[in-house]
């Protein structure tokens, strides 16, 4: 605990950085174990470059590494910066196929979450890498 008593705002840091992680690495591994249930929403472009399941699955796996490093707080601003880039073509592209809907609302959330963490500068349990 690098030697700080927990506090709320340790508390916070803590839940946003669980919270994250649990949406992105249960629906990374979801991804990767079942392809076919997530191919309605890759958009229909990518299919012409590579094939849905594999775009899929390969999602996944960036999803569970995303997830892993914001739990463990391994780089953790460049982590949460690229959760909010994932979040945001996944905004992007639902509100452009299936319009604004329950999903979208759920998405941009999570979204916030990954955004709130990129401004947090919170040092409370981040592995430390080099220096």
């Amino acid at each position: 605990m690098q030697g700080k008593p927990l506090n709320r705002a340790h508390v916070r840091h803590l839940l946003a950085r669980i919270s994250l992680a649990f949406v992105f690495i249960s629906i990374g591994i979801w991804e990767i174990v079942q392809p076919s249930y997530w191919g309605m929403y890759v958009p229909p472009f990518f299919s012409a470059i590579i094939a849905t399941n594999t775009f899929v699955m390969i999602h996944g796996m960036a999803l569970v590494l995303i997830g892993t490093a914001v739990l463990l707080g391994i780089y953790l601003r460049v982590a949460s910066a690229l959760a909010v880039l994932v979040m945001l073509t996944i905004v992007a592209s639902l509100t452009f196929y299936f319009g604004f809907n329950d999903i979208v609302i759920r998405d941009i959330a999570i979204l916030l979450i990954a955004a709130s963490l990129f401004f947090d500068d919170t040092e409370y349990l981040r592995v430390k890498i080099g220096r």
